[in-house]
């Protein structure tokens, strides 16, 4: 496959947005069903799997697209403009799938990452708790990982747990390690009923007493990416949530314009006082946004091609973009409840539930409010990127 343009930008990002147009009308029609089901249901599945969407993320050396993490915002905010949901979980499993294929161990890629195949890996980075044991064969592992998202569609997933011993670890240093574990071998727990972004599939997995081969384990975290280079060389949360609340507030406004257009667009109906304005702010707000978000992930992404890294620094201002970001989409789609008409009450409209799984997306911890508070604090004390 194809690499980058220019040094920066992937060649397949025009390829990979045109897919999503593709594949918009059944994602949007699915939505409903999904919200219901509380997952997303077998048709927009298939069509994110038969795209070859969930490969955009992943390193080229196991048949993903390894697209620079300003297309990673673009395709991940196209996909969340369709239906927020689709795109929290779309973000999710491409980025955990691919953030595992960069660390997976050489010795059993291609038993995970089976030629002509591409599977679908679900990753929940925190131990929570749990803890596994070396033994003589392999790792022990027995736990449950909560937020789970996706694991119902998961070939495998990772478990990571506190190291119990150094006894038989080939590691004896690490506190911590993760194991790749096939779908037979852990079992999906269904908890989430959520408000917002109900259709994500955000379930706890279980893992009881597996033994996972040794070549299957690896410390946690990594230092180096075993493949992927620059891309897997910082976080990347910041960039997938900038995508969502951009593509969410996005979807929402462009709704909501069609919609007071047709209802006031022929003079019959008397214009709400500060409609106008407010469409105008909102749109302007989310441009702006999206325009500093833009400037950040670039910036975060020239750093890592330049140093091989990214400074904490740099990662905390990007994700106070973020966490910005996602406020201006919350207030865009609380339009509808200052500005929209009975219509636009239903449940099952979309406006309504933009407006739910932008709350629900800004409860993330990666969202918290603490990112701004992180990056205030450095402003104050004379310490911000840039000074």
């Amino acid at each position: 496959m194809s690499g980058i343009v220019d040094g920066s930008r992937s060649a397949e990002r025009d390829k990979l947005l045109a897919l999503v147009a593709d594949v918009a009308e059944v994602l949007r029609c699915s939505a409903d069903a999904g919200e219901d089901a509380r997952l997303l249901t077998a048709a927009p599945m298939r069509a994110l799997r038969d795209s070859g969407l969930f490969r955009a993320l992943a390193p080229r050396e196991v048949g993903g697209f390894q697209v620079d993490p300003l297309t990673e915002m673009e395709l991940i905010e196209a996909v969340s403009a369709v239906d927020g949901s689709t795109g929290w979980l779309f973000w999710a499993l491409a980025g955990s799938t691919a953030r595992a294929a960069s660390m997976v161990p050489e010795e059993v890629v291609d038993t995970v990452f089976t030629p002509g195949g591409f599977p679908l890996i679900a990753f929940q980075e925190r131990t929570f708790g749990n803890r596994v044991l070396p033994t003589r064969a392999g790792l022990r592992v027995s736990g449950r990982w909560p937020f789970g998202t996706g694991a119902g569609y998961a070939d495998w997933v990772l478990a990571i747990g506190r190291c119990a011993s150094p006894v038989y670890c080939p590691w004896p240093e690490t506190p911590q390690l993760a194991a790749v574990v096939p779908a037979a071998q852990f079992e999906v727990v269904d908890c989430w009923d959520g408000a917002g972004l109900a259709a994500t599939g955000t379930v706890d997995y279980r893992v009881t007493d597996v033994l996972v081969p040794w070549s299957q384990v690896w410390p946690y975290p990594v230092g180096t990416p075993v493949r992927g280079g620059a891309h897997f060389c910082f976080r990347r949360a910041a960039v997938k949530h900038l995508g969502f609340a951009l593509g969410v507030a996005g979807g929402a406004l462009e709704a909501f314009t069609a919609h007071t257009g047709q209802r006031y667009g022929t003079g019959r109906r008397p214009v709400p006082d500060g409609l106008m304005s407010q469409v105008a702010r909102s749109h302007l707000a989310v441009e702006a946004a999206r325009a500093l978000g833009v400037e950040a992930v670039g910036q975060a992404w020239q750093e890592a091609r330049d140093c091989g890294a990214v400074a904490e620094a740099s990662y905390r201002r990007l994700r106070a973009v973020a966490r910005y970001a996602t406020e201006v989409a919350f207030e865009a789609c609380a339009v509808v409840a200052r500005f929209g008409d009975a219509s636009l009450l239903a449940r099952q409209h979309p406006l309504q539930r933009a407006l739910r799984d932008i709350v629900a997306g800004s409860a993330h911890a990666e969202m918290s409010s603490v990112a701004l508070d992180d990056f205030g604090r450095e402003l104050l004390a004379g310490k911000a990127v840039g000074e």
